[in-house]
């Protein structure tokens, strides 16, 4: 369906029947909007925009690429741009200015009113990634001496430009948030009620400057559907509603997944990324590891002798990285995820050890013993297969705990515990695991 609709809309534009494809385009949500224009070249896409209301342009608008942004910016009129920018929610403009080149920036800057603007440039004065820079100031709030049929009033006044009106937010004179109120209960209350009556007290809130990612874990905690955002002085700034929230566990996701697979951050899509900067975000990561992983032939060389008179331990060499790095990896991940997911916290560390421990050793065991009746088909040297599944279950342990430390370090010193995971884990396991079964096999072998 979503081909055939983007068929259709590139089929109307090229008989220039703008009529039918703005009917077509009334009364559509943003979403479906955007599937229908994700396929068209960038002058059909600014045939569309030229189409739509102000407000479902602004929506669409923000849910392109950078890329497609930049150049339907150079290819707009100045008053429908200016109409799209001014629509959009000061957040997303805010990620806009933030994505563009500094040029860009300052024509975009002079299509908005100054109140846009200043609200505009405050959200880009929050730390990057912080709840300041997604919140969203158009929200409802109420005073609580007012009464239910003044609130109701004020509701039906700005509930329009408002994120969520379900949800509604109590305040003192100075903006102080006290507290928040359903709009359900408003609809069942006496209009002569007042709100400081039915108001529910010291609601759940965030600061500006805490983290994203620390934001959706409260909301997720506490199921909430929005949450409020204040200043250091209490006062209501902004709201977060559970759309915002689900993009930011996109995003979180995401730039963990990125990390975990050796990676530094890009949350552009594939194919709206230059080659150019895969390579770039891809090289760093890739040549660090090689020179890491290089190490492994100085450990090698220590063990030439053994290896030239014995050359079945080789055969070994790679079950052995293999298997420590797959521990690792699957240990590591865990730690990860339950760190990001608030079910394990630094203060765990030794019960999170102590537990691995007995997973470690029974984990080594089974394979220690897998190895050894495997290796009895490779070889007679009973030294060499004792060596080889001892060096495995040693391997194991070592790398199980490997896996379960380094995220909390990661945690401790303030650094994304994802960086630990993945190729780097691997790499590190890589030569330390191999010089642990070399040095196991030495003692065993008499060497």
């Amino acid at each position: 369906m979503k081909v055939q609709l983007q068929v259709d809309v590139r089929k109307i534009i090229d008989h220039n029947d703008l009529k039918t494809l703005k009917y077509l385009l009334a009364d559509q949500e943003p979403s479906v909007v955007y599937e229908m224009i994700e396929e068209l070249e960038p002058q059909e896409k600014g045939v569309v925009f030229r189409l739509l209301s102000k407000e479902i342009a602004a929506e669409v608008f923000s849910e392109l690429q950078p890329d497609e942004q930049l150049e339907l910016i150079a290819l707009l009129k100045a008053d429908l741009l200016k109409n799209i920018i001014g629509s959009m929610d000061p957040s997303d403009r805010a990620e806009l200015l933030d994505e563009m080149p500094a040029t860009v920036v300052s024509n975009l800057l002079e299509f908005l009113t100054p109140e846009e603007k200043r609200l505009t440039l405050q959200i880009l004065n929050y730390p990057e990634n912080s709840a300041g820079r997604v919140m969203t100031p158009k929200y409802v709030f109420l005073k609580e001496h007012m009464t239910v049929e003044e609130a109701m009033q004020k509701v039906r006044k700005f509930g329009k430009r408002s994120e969520t009106i379900y949800t509604l937010f109590v305040t003192q004179e100075n903006r102080k948030l006290i507290g928040t109120v359903e709009l359900d209960e408003l609809i069942f209350e006496e209009p002569n009620t007042l709100i400081e009556a039915i108001y529910r007290e010291d609601p759940f809130f965030v600061q500006t400057t805490e983290d994203q990612e620390n934001v959706a874990g409260i909301m997720r905690r506490h199921d909430l559907a929005v949450i409020p955002v204040v200043d250091n002085d209490q006062r209501l700034v902004g709201i977060i509603p559970i759309d915002d929230i689900v993009d930011i566990i996109d995003e979180e996701a995401t730039e963990d997944i990125q990390k975990m697979a050796g990676l530094n951050v890009n949350f552009t899509s594939y194919f709206h990324t230059s080659k150019f900067i895969l390579i770039r975000k891809r090289l760093p990561w890739l040549a660090g590891l090689l020179l890491l992983e290089s190490m492994n032939s100085f450990v090698v060389s220590n063990f030439e002798t053994m290896i030239a008179q014995i050359p079945i331990l080789a055969a070994f060499m790679t079950t052995m990285v293999d298997t420590g790095g797959n521990t690792g990896s699957q240990i590591s991940a865990l730690m990860i995820r339950g760190m990001a997911m608030g079910e394990v916290k630094l203060k765990d560390w030794w019960r999170v050890v102590s537990r691995e421990i007995t997973v470690g050793l029974s984990l080594g065991l089974i394979l220690g013993g897998i190895l050894f009746m495997r290796a009895l088909l490779i070889t007679g040297n009973l030294q060499v297969n004792i060596a080889a599944s001892f060096a495995v279950l040693t391997v194991v342990v070592y790398s199980n705990m490997l896996g379960v430390t380094l995220p909390f370090l990661g945690k401790l010193f303030r650094f994304d515990p994802a960086i630990m995971a993945g190729p780097l884990i691997t790499t590190i396991i890589d030569i330390t695991g191999l010089a642990i079964y070399l040095s196991i096999a030495r003692a065993i072998l008499g060497f």
